[in-house]
C-alpha cells in the first residue's frame, strides 16, 4: 500500500511538473520579440478658443516597428508645452496597424485656461513656428497579455493657429 502512495505522489509531481513547463513555454510564445508601438506628434494646430478653453487639433503617428499585425483600441494621454502640462485626452479611434507600418489619425482635445494660461497666451501671442512638446500616453491593444502599453515621446513639431476654410 505505501509503494502505492509513493508512485501515486511521483506520479502527481510529473503531472504537475509537466504542467508547469507547457505553461511557461506558452507564455514564451505569447510575447516574441516585441517592440513598443513609437507614438509622434506630428502636428498641433489651434482651434477656436470657447470660453475659458482652448481647443487644439493634434495629430498623432502611431508606428509598428514589429514583423505581426498590432491592433490598437485607443488610447489616453498627455501633452506637456514647454514643460507645462496643457491638455490630458482621449482617442476611441481603432485601428490594426499591418506589420512594419504606420497610421496618422487627429484628434481634437481642450486645454482649461486657468491651468495652463500662462503657457497657452505665451505661445498665442508669440505664434511660434514650432513648439517643444512632450507626450505621455497609454497605447490600448487587445493584443496578446499587454492591455495597454506606455510609451513617452518628446521632440519639436511645427506649430499653425486655426485658419478658417472658406
Amino acid at each position: 500500500m505505501q509503494a502505492y502512495h509513493q508512485a501515486r505522489d511521483v506520479l502527481a509531481k510529473l503531472q504537475f511538473a509537466t504542467l508547469l513547463i507547457l505553461l511557461l513555454s506558452s507564455c514564451a510564445t505569447l510575447t516574441p520579440d516585441f517592440e513598443k508601438p513609437e507614438l509622434q506628434l506630428t502636428n498641433l494646430s489651434m482651434l477656436p478658443a470657447q470660453g475659458f478653453e482652448q481647443r487644439f487639433r493634434l495629430t498623432f503617428r502611431v508606428t509598428n516597428p514589429n514583423n505581426i499585425s498590432f491592433p490598437v483600441d485607443g488610447m489616453n494621454f498627455k501633452l506637456n508645452l514647454r514643460g507645462v502640462q496643457v491638455a490630458t485626452g482621449v482617442s476611441d479611434k481603432q485601428f490594426v496597424l499591418a506589420p512594419l507600418s504606420d497610421n496618422t489619425f487627429g484628434v481634437d482635445v481642450t486645454a482649461n485656461l486657468f491651468n495652463s494660461g500662462r503657457v497657452l497666451l505665451d505661445i498665442m501671442n508669440t505664434k511660434p513656428q514650432e513648439l517643444a512638446y512632450e507626450i505621455n500616453a497609454k497605447i490600448f491593444t487587445s493584443k496578446g497579455l499587454w492591455g495597454s502599453i506606455p510609451v513617452s515621446r518628446s521632440g519639436v513639431i511645427p506649430f499653425g493657429l486655426y485658419k478658417p476654410s472658406n
